[in-house]
């Protein structure tokens, strides 16, 4: 079969955790559909290149994100609203980063009360397919596509808010709830938080991540991006958490 090389570049502040998890969550579904897949930051950018197939192209690999089922994970031991969920083939992959081993939600679990883990999946399925052409016209420009879509995972800093900062509760302003949100920084930060999990803080509540210079493959990125590969680190920052009326969210990373 002959082979050709898929070059993707993607545009991303790194102190933005949810862009910086987005882009985790990039290199695993290239994994996912091209081993051997790589990928690396540099100055203002996540470079991801593959070897793929003459079937094999970018459209196929986002576009199989919105139309793989996404089935319960069959865990009864957690509560119905948190419970693990899978994404069928041609990803093939179970999502459970928002719990701790015992079951119980960690600080990563930030949205209400009232919706599932897979429903707040699933809600990003819709925004992301309406905006694929886009990201596959211009993938550079990927992460910066938004919709007015009320409720977020919380790790995208850019629509991070409270009430101090903006001067009123948006909770008390019905009209006000639905803001500029990022179906694929939400979408592809979900799936990159089950290989690139932070390093949290739980008393301070803060998170830890880090990026690295050169190409790495999926099952090394685990170590890269908390800082665990000291020769390759570029930089090593931390995320605090910020109320958000009744919820919370990740605010802007610090590089340290």
């Amino acid at each position: 079969m002959t082979q050709k090389e898929v070059n993707i570049s993607v545009n991303l502040d790194v102190t933005n955790p949810g862009q910086f998890f987005a882009c985790c969550g990039l290199l695993e579904l290239a994994h996912r559909f091209w081993l051997g897949a790589e990928g690396w930051f540099e100055k203002g950018h996540f470079r991801l290149r593959a070897e793929v197939g003459e079937k094999g192209s970018l459209a196929d690999m986002l576009t199989s994100l919105v139309r793989s089922e996404v089935r319960a994970g069959g865990n009864s031991t957690v509560s119905p609203k948190t419970e693990p969920f899978e994404v069928g083939p041609p990803i093939s992959m179970r999502l459970d980063w928002w719990l701790r081993d015992d079951g119980t939600p960690n600080l990563l679990k930030t949205w209400a009360a009232n919706a599932t883990a897979r429903q707040m999946f699933s809600k990003w399925r819709d925004p992301f397919e309406k905006n694929i052409e886009n990201f596959i016209d211009a993938p550079e420009n990927m992460l910066g596509v938004s919709e007015r879509i009320q409720g977020s995972y919380g790790f995208d800093s850019d629509v991070g808010w409270d009430a101090l900062n903006v001067g009123f509760s948006l909770n008390e302003h019905a009209g006000l709830k639905e803001l500029p949100t990022h179906p694929a920084v939400e979408l592809l930060g979900a799936i990159g938080l089950q290989r690139c999990f932070p390093i949290l803080n739980e008393r301070e509540q803060v998170v830890q991540y880090a990026t690295w210079h050169i190409p790495l493959g999926a099952p090394v990125v685990r170590i890269a991006a908390i800082g665990g590969l000291p020769a390759v680190t570029i930089h090593r920052l931390y995320a605090r958490f910020v109320y958000r009326g009744s919820f919370k969210g990740l605010d802007t990373a610090t590089i340290v």
